[in-house]
């Protein structure tokens, strides 16, 4: 079991406790740490509350909701591109929507050097697809990145940070919502 109120007390404390500390890196090294393990637990209670989601399905214009999500990569200097479409409404659950799309995005920058952002639609579908141009990931070992705590070394860069929960998360979300996701290299590069 997790004690979250401990945990959120720790939190606290250590963050209190780095203000004290004198060297302007060393304090910035730490609050970076922090925050991975606060980004971290996130994604574990996320995953944990999948099951039984606090936030009610509500009608969402989907273009939009990306749109915004973008628009917080792009305020960050992150090149991260949407090329808009037209008004687009599901019934979603907008946070956790909103969280896998940020995760997929986040993994293309991280990884990728940047996202290209598109939202594809018809009668049957909704495709959200995300595109970078980073290394891409071996086909073989593809599915192994939608497994929790994973992490393909041999294109991930450890100083990256992040521990193997974004993809897992983004899929659980996305299957929650009847959908799915889905990773291909792309033939000049990328995913």
């Amino acid at each position: 079991t997790l004690d979250l109120a401990g945990t959120w007390a720790a939190y606290g404390a250590l963050r209190v406790r780095i203000e004290s500390v004198e060297d302007d890196d060393d304090r910035a090294r730490m609050a970076d740490t922090i925050d991975e393990m606060n980004r971290t637990l996130d994604d574990i209670l996320s995953l944990a509350r999948l099951g039984r989601p606090s936030e009610q399905a509500t009608e969402v214009d989907l273009a939009a909701l990306v749109d915004a999500v973008v628009e917080d990569f792009r305020d960050l200097g992150m090149p991260v591109a949407f090329t808009e479409v037209e008004r687009l409404t599901m019934h979603l659950r907008p946070s956790l929507m909103r969280r896998a799309i940020r995760n997929l995005i986040e993994n293309a920058v991280k990884y990728g050097g940047g996202a290209d952002v598109f939202l594809r639609s018809d009668a049957k579908a909704v495709e959200i697809i995300v595109c970078d141009e980073g290394p891409g990931i071996p086909s073989d070992r593809i599915a192994e990145v939608f497994e929790a705590f994973t992490r393909i070394e041999g294109s991930r860069n450890k100083e990256t940070g992040g521990i193997g929960l974004g993809l897992a998360l983004a899929r659980a979300i996305v299957r929650e919502a009847r959908g799915d996701i889905r990773l291909e290299n792309r033939p000049k590069g990328g995913l």
